[in-house]
């Protein structure tokens, strides 16, 4: 969305996060079997800051409306593991997300990382289909790194029904200026 500043998350904002993780999950009402996922828990505030320390965190800020979405994650292996993506209901739909996981795309070339990871529900329209037009490739089991195996392992233990569930990759390419 044209004037959407993407920039790094601060401790101060994170109060903010849950209630935009909250407003995103409402589309999940509209989803068979899904909608339990609108009433379920979110990110909290302390985690939301661990990873403005340790990983990955960036706010999407609108000028007149403020803080309207997120994205965080973290290194794992080569790769920027993803494991939030919300943009409040009300902004949903207008590339904002799009912008976050371009920005985390950059923010993982910087750091030398080769992907961006994910896991995310299959054939839930704003989920797999989405990310695959974003670049992104599910998975087959086999290609499914350990670590990312027990990401998917500790989503089952927590209710998530894992036979609905993807790993997504996207390798990210690098401009020759960026080798240099």
């Amino acid at each position: 969305m044209k004037g959407t500043m993407i920039r790094p998350a601060t401790p101060g904002e994170a109060f903010l996060l849950p209630a935009i993780e909250r407003s995103a999950g409402e589309i999940f009402r509209e989803w068979p079997g899904l909608e339990w996922i609108a009433d379920d828990t979110v990110q909290s505030e302390d985690q939301h800051r661990a990873l403005m320390a340790t990983g990955v965190a960036l706010v999407a800020d609108l000028p007149d409306d403020g803080v309207v979405g997120f994205l965080n994650g973290e290194h794992r292996g080569d790769a920027l593991h993803l494991w939030q993506i919300a943009v409040h209901r009300a902004w949903q739909g207008r590339g904002i997300g799009r912008q976050l996981i371009e920005a985390a795309g950059r923010v993982a070339r910087g750091q030398g990382l080769q992907a961006l990871t994910l896991t995310t529900f299959r054939a839930v329209a704003w989920n797999e289909p989405l990310y695959q037009r974003l670049g992104f490739i599910t998975l087959d089991s086999e290609e499914i790194p350990p670590w990312l195996t027990a990401v998917l392992d500790a989503e089952g233990r927590a209710g998530i029904p894992v036979a609905r569930r993807c790993a997504m990759r996207k390798s990210l390419s690098y401009q020759r200026s960026e080798l240099m």
